[in-house]
């Protein structure tokens, strides 16, 4: 089966992405229209250190915006990124392209109508819902998604991006016989959307169906709050983690990826 899904409407597409915003708050903002310039400074994660713009429509006077913007990043010391999504507006795109901007980090979004197949995944007793602490300290002990994501500095933001989540935040953890963790994940739900994230398994486990039992059971969760779509991100090299949410019955939604600029053009 193919993994693309059926082209998503104005409406989805921009509820997804605010919930996108919403699941892993900047520590500051600057909002013009629908333009919106998330800073973290210090931490090096891209989703929360970028223009991301919520409506295509929104792309008036682009290149004195565009200024502007990438000047609120410089006095704030963040280097600016612009994610590039199917809202990004056709006149900053247009900027984009005609000023030779790379692209690097490519993304999909994910989607999977919740349709209450997954009611039962309450899951055995070796899947826990926990509190954020005790999230953290599985993330860390399982390895994180990758070996950056658990180094001292990574750890403490990732903590503080979660500690800002306003809605709804539900974090799972596995352990073994012997208590350890074997494997984590946090889901967000916003306005009838889950979003997961952070998906990860120890590694000597892995293979055995945990990563699939850890999704079903942020789906269950969806079931019973009454959401109608669950949502994900996945890079385009992970091919495990692709191969793991096609069998759940993900299907591809969308894709972004990030434009670093060079210097700053005099508009």
């Amino acid at each position: 089966m193919a993994d693309r899904a059926p082209v998503l409407d104005l409406a989805t597409l921009k509820a997804i992405e605010e919930a996108n915003l919403n699941s892993f708050p900047s520590e500051r903002s600057v909002v013009d229209g629908a333009w919106v310039a998330r800073l973290s400074p210090g931490n090096p994660a891209r989703r929360v250190n970028s223009l991301n713009v919520m409506d295509p429509r929104d792309g008036g006077s682009a290149g004195r915006r565009l200024a502007e913007m990438r000047a609120v990043f410089a006095r704030n010391g963040v280097p600016f990124h612009l994610r590039h999504t199917p809202l990004t507006p056709p006149e900053l795109a247009a900027i984009a392209d005609s000023e030779g901007w790379p692209r690097s980090g490519d993304t999909d979004v994910w989607l999977r109508e919740v349709d209450g197949a997954e009611a039962g995944a309450g899951g055995p007793d070796d899947i826990r819902a926990v509190d954020l602490a005790a999230f953290m300290a599985g993330f860390a002990a399982v390895g994180g998604t990758r070996p950056e994501t658990v180094a001292s500095v990574a750890l403490q933001r990732l903590a503080e991006a979660l500690g800002r989540v306003a809605v709804e935040r539900l974090a799972f953890r596995a352990e073994d016989d012997a208590g350890a963790a074997s494997g984590v994940v946090v889901a967000v739900v916003d306005r009838g959307l889950l979003g997961i994230y952070d998906l990860a398994v120890r590694p000597d486990v892995r293979g055995r169906g945990l990563g699939a039992r850890l999704v079903r059971r942020c789906l269950a969760e969806a079931q019973a709050r009454g959401c109608r779509l669950a949502w994900l991100q996945v890079t385009a090299e992970n091919a495990p983690a692709r191969a793991l949410y096609r069998r759940l019955g993900f299907r591809q939604g969308y894709g972004y990826h990030y434009r670093l600029p060079g210097k700053l053009p005099a508009w």
